[in-house]
């Protein structure tokens, strides 16, 4: 249920916050999902400088590097390869609203606290999470004007993909469910 999840993933943020506390800003960088999207050059900036790694466009255009050498490696049956196909865009964040029931959102305080803890609020539906880069939105509307394309492109790539993975009722000396 949508209760459930934000519920565990309310709990397993908190710990991953508390975790990151102990280890120091020395040792754990905080990167908030909506801002990377929004933001990702700025975002990226910060990581890859984080980590002691020279800046790269490359990591702006994570599309490009599908099923290359050294680049993103996608699995056929990954609900989000969709996605991933894609430039960097708007779609996933708004994605979700209106499917959690309203009895979920009216509890949203309650139900995953740190939303709040974080500085989302809880009771913004859709939520505002700020004025993208251009460069995102150009993406963002890129994408909605050629939706058909963007889909076959997703097809090809899908079936270029070099990851092939077994349902679970399949054989069970070979079962290879998760990327590894």
């Amino acid at each position: 249920s949508y209760r459930q999840c934000l519920q565990k993933w309310n709990t397993a943020i908190t710990a991953m916050n508390e975790q990151c506390k102990e280890l120091g800003p020395n040792h754990c960088l905080p990167v908030y999902y909506e801002q990377l999207v929004l933001h990702p050059e700025k975002w990226m900036r910060k990581i890859l400088q984080f980590l002691n790694l020279p800046w790269d466009d490359a990591v702006l255009h994570h599309e490009q590097q599908i099923n290359k050498k050294g680049g993103v490696s996608l699995s056929k049956v990954e609900r989000s390869s969709d996605q991933v196909i894609k430039p960097i865009n708007l779609d996933a964040l708004s994605k979700w609203v209106g499917h959690i029931p309203q009895d979920v959102v009216d509890d949203m305080a309650d139900v995953a606290p740190m939303l709040a803890h974080f500085g989302y609020d809880p009771h913004g539906n859709p939520p505002n999470y700020g004025k993208p880069d251009q460069f995102v939105l150009d993406n963002t509307n890129d994408i909605k004007e050629h939706d058909d394309e963007w889909e076959e492109i997703a097809d090809r790539v899908k079936k270029l993909s070099k990851k092939d993975t077994m349902p679970r009722a399949g054989a069970k000396d070979n079962i290879n469910d998760f990327d590894q």
